[in-house]
């Protein structure tokens, strides 16, 4: 199977099936979705994290890295 975003041949198993908007912020299989490779599927996930971010308010962006913190804290039990 090909990786539909860098069309390279994969074994299926090798391919995650992508949604366009991800499920962890409510996206659903009728949104869209594509079968990617892992090295593609990290990248979508970055840039489109990384564009969510910088479209909020800086406000926004200032409570959204109070929470990131304290919950590394707590994650990393530091």
């Amino acid at each position: 199977m090909k990786c539909q975003k860098c069309e390279k041949e994969f074994e299926e198993r090798e391919l995650q099936l992508s949604h366009d908007i991800p499920k962890y912020i409510g996206g659903t299989d009728s949104d869209g979705r594509h079968w990617l490779c892992k090295k593609c599927h990290d990248i979508y996930e970055r840039i489109l994290f990384s564009y969510l971010f910088s479209s909020l308010h800086i406000i926004q962006q200032l409570k959204l890295k109070e929470i990131a913190k304290k919950f590394a804290l707590k994650y990393f039990k530091d």
